[in-house]
């Protein structure tokens, strides 16, 4: 299992409660792929005794450099948003399956609710550098323009980028859904990426269904042992049984998740 020690080399909060965080880590820069995520103590010592999952947010493998977003939830991660440049890092990484492919078509949409923007950050950069022929369009939504976070980092990697809030203080005001349904009314994706809060992915995943465009969905999801053995994050699959967000994902094909019993 990859597990090394990491250098942190930035740390910077960007929003209340929202920290832009760099490591050297050129292992995981050289093989991280859009969707995975870092399994990272949070700690010098086993208190607290779990990990902590974080989407990579983007890679630059000539410095060796791998940035994260840390949003500040509880007492983990804020040991973690706490740690200065020069602070060790004890990593596992990179672990899960990242985004398929794009099918062939002309553009794709990216839909991010809230720190769900890292992942995506990753990914548009990623289609842009590998995928040029694609067209990337991407919807960022957030509650309130001061925790609206990483924006302009996925509008430079977009081609066209649109804002939501639900309080109207930055872009449309309304949900980041909302903005795709009007998007698929009037365009043809070859597929639609998202990722954010369970409520958002659900109506991403109804409304690429109902336009007959294939949706995945990066899950995000409180982790133990983050490489499937424990069973601590699984989420109900469509046609019965469980999957593991940790290994069989945390990306997933929208169709094969229960979207029903994710909701309760």
């Amino acid at each position: 299992m990859p597990h090394i020690s990491a250098r942190l080399t930035w740390n910077e909060e960007i929003g209340p409660g929202h920290h832009l965080m760099a490591a050297h880590a050129p292992q995981i820069a050289a093989a991280a792929r859009p969707g995975q995520f870092l399994h990272v103590r949070v700690g010098p010592t086993h208190d607290p005794l779990l990990r902590r999952p974080f989407s990579v947010l983007r890679v630059d493998e000539a410095s060796g450099q791998v940035w994260l977003l840390v949003k500040v939830v509880g007492r983990g991660t804020r040991l973690l948003a706490g740690m200065a440049p020069g602070a060790v890092l004890d990593v596992m990484g990179p672990l899960g399956c990242g985004f398929p492919e794009p099918p062939p078509g002309e553009e794709v949409a990216l839909v991010a609710g809230g720190c769900g923007v890292a992942p995506l950050i990753f990914w548009a950069d990623r289609i842009q550098t590998t995928f040029s022929h694609i067209r990337v369009v991407s919807i960022l939504g957030a509650a309130t323009e001061d925790v609206m976070v990483c924006w302009l980092d996925l509008a430079a990697r977009s081609d066209e980028f649109y804002a939501t809030t639900e309080d109207g203080s930055a872009g449309e005001r309304g949900l980041a859904s909302d903005a795709l349904r009007g998007l698929l009314a009037r365009r043809n994706f070859a597929a639609v990426y998202a990722c954010g809060p369970r409520g958002m992915l659900k109506v991403c995943a109804e409304l690429a269904r109902g336009a007959g465009v294939p949706c995945f969905v990066a899950v995000e999801e409180a982790m133990a042992c983050g490489v499937g053995a424990c069973l601590g994050c699984v989420v109900p699959a469509a046609g019965g049984g469980y999957l593991r967000v940790c290994s069989d994902g945390p990306v997933f094909a929208a169709e094969a998740l229960d979207w029903e019993a994710l909701a309760t």
